[in-house]
């Protein structure tokens, strides 16, 4: 479950830290099989939390609480979408994981 959140999180932080953009987020998940109703719904719950994930970049507690909300409002929403985007998102979400895992685990040179 935290894992997940970090992933979310991270989606989240991607699409408006500046890289990638929100078409490039979007380009990314619909490449990954996930509908582009449903991608816009994703980026649309993003959008709303843009402002709190602001400022937890300096406000540690604000950004935990953000992407709290960020994910149980996105897996509601992805709850109601197909099963063919419920599994697109699973796969992309673990796909996502296994990338920050293994960033995580490779040493800096």
């Amino acid at each position: 479950m935290c894992r997940l959140l970090i992933v979310v999180a991270c989606i989240a932080v991607a699409v408006f830290a500046g890289m990638p953009t929100t078409e490039e987020a979007k380009a990314e998940m619909t490449a990954a099989g996930i509908s582009e109703t449903a991608v816009d719904g994703i980026l649309a719950i993003a959008g709303k939390y843009k402002e709190q994930f602001n400022a937890g970049k300096g406000d540690r507690e604000a950004g935990k609480s953000a992407f709290q909300a960020f994910h149980t409002e996105t897996e509601q929403y992805i709850a109601t979408q197909s099963e063919a985007d419920q599994a697109a998102y699973k796969a992309f979400v673990e796909k996502k994981k296994s990338e920050h895992h293994g960033r995580r685990s490779t040493p800096s040179a």
